[in-house]
């Protein structure tokens, strides 16, 4: 069978997936699905009804976006995205729940722009801010990757970030100028041209 993610066309979480497929060079059928009308055969793979969910060629399921990374690297060798060393994995595991903190937050940033929740909004704001701080403050000068080597910590900073812009604009660059240059340069990765938000 073939390898299948299942995936909606915004979710940062489902895109950071089907980036480091991509990185690993792992051939995967993308289906898209839409989560307001859930298929039965997608809540069968996922009780809980989000993406991502992996369906490996030989059947395995995996949910979770952090799940199927980590799954992802310890099955397929090839191109790591982990580092190596528990000093390496550690900072990659930190960076990557950066990158989903910051995900979590812009997501409810436009829930509460669109629910006119004023308090909400002000609350998602300030946590996108901190996020996008500390993001910045451990940028490298040059744009490299924040551990060093390609991880899929970045991936999940990388994903948070184009949600960012795609629902509320590019309003958090001013001021972090370390972290934009670092965006700018692994946005050109074919990974990222392929799997950038869209609605359809």
């Amino acid at each position: 069978m073939a390898r299948e993610l299942y995936v909606t066309l915004r979710s940062p979480f489902a895109r950071k997936v089907w980036m480091a497929l991509i990185e690993k060079g792992l051939a995967t059928e993308i289906v898209v699905i839409d989560l307001e009308s859930r298929p039965s055969a997608f809540e069968a793979l996922s009780p809980i009804g989000k993406v991502p969910v992996l369906v490996d060629d030989d059947g395995t399921t995996v949910p979770d976006s952090t799940v199927i990374c980590e799954y992802l690297e310890d099955r397929y060798r090839e191109h790591p995205l982990r580092g190596r060393g528990w000093e390496a994995r550690l900072a990659v595991r930190q960076l990557d729940e950066l990158g989903d903190a910051l995900a979590d937050g812009a997501v409810a940033l436009f829930f509460a722009r669109r629910d006119q929740n004023a308090r909400a909004e002000a609350k998602s704001s300030a946590g996108i801010d901190r996020l996008l701080d500390t993001l910045d403050a451990a940028a490298s000068p040059d744009g490299a990757p924040f551990c060093g080597t390609l991880s899929y910590g970045d991936l999940a900073v990388l994903a948070a970030l184009g949600y960012l812009g795609f629902r509320h604009g590019e309003g958090w660059r001013p001021g972090r100028e370390r972290l934009a240059r670092w965006y700018d340069t692994l946005d050109q990765r074919p990974s990222a041209v392929a799997t950038r938000p869209r609605l359809a």
